[in-house]
């Protein structure tokens, strides 16, 4: 999640087709004070309609207060850097400004399953087996992992994310039970150690 689902660069996407000068398009966007610094707003901009009125009365854009102007979000979508990332699922789905908290709860959904996958593996593995539990959650892990990269969307991709710590998490309880019961005594205190580590 780190990777997948950080923020790149992004401004609101101004249409082309407006015939606005680079002058006017750079001033369409408002300056906020960000960390101490002017930059570029990333989630408003000036109503587009106002901006080419006022492009027409005004050649410069210098010459005109825009302070006095009101805002609008930003309705046309987002563009994002590429200099980091080609794509992230916050690129992908425009999981910014009022989306925003998509990103995390995205992480959250891990810890949820995590917790879901931690009360039930045991249950399961006392029922079936550690080993058919160990290597069916493998598995349904596996192939998860391999359908959240097709993802038509955020929705999808949380319940995908929920399966896969799901299974994680049992996975990991099997296996360590399962080595706890074929180890002796004196190599079950190295085998704690060890899964403790992975953790």
């Amino acid at each position: 999640m780190v990777f997948f689902a950080d923020i790149p660069v992004h401004r609101p996407v101004i249409p082309r087709n407006l015939n606005l000068s680079e002058a006017w398009i750079n001033r369409t966007i408002p300056l906020e004070l960000e960390k101490g610094k002017l930059q570029h707003s990333k989630c408003r901009r000036y109503p587009l309609d106002v901006i080419v009125n006022l492009s027409q009365t005004f050649p410069d854009p210098d010459s005109f207060n825009m302070s006095e102007l009101e805002q609008e979000p930003c309705l046309d979508g987002w563009e994002y850097s590429k200099d980091q990332y080609i794509s992230t699922i916050v690129s992908e789905w425009d999981l910014v400004c009022n989306d925003d908290w998509k990103g995390p709860f995205s992480m959250s959904i891990i810890f949820m399953g995590v917790l879901v996958g931690a009360f039930i593996s045991g249950q399961l593995s006392d029922r079936f087996g550690r080993k058919i539990v160990l290597f069916g959650t493998l598995t349904v892990q596996t192939l998860v992992s391999v359908l959240q990269v097709f993802s038509l969307n955020w929705e999808i991709f949380c319940v995908l994310n929920f399966i896969v710590s799901l299974g994680q998490t049992s996975s990991y309880v099997s296996a360590f039970i399962l080595g706890s019961e074929v180890l002796g005594k004196s190599m079950r205190i190295v085998h704690w150690k060890l899964a403790f580590l992975m953790q």
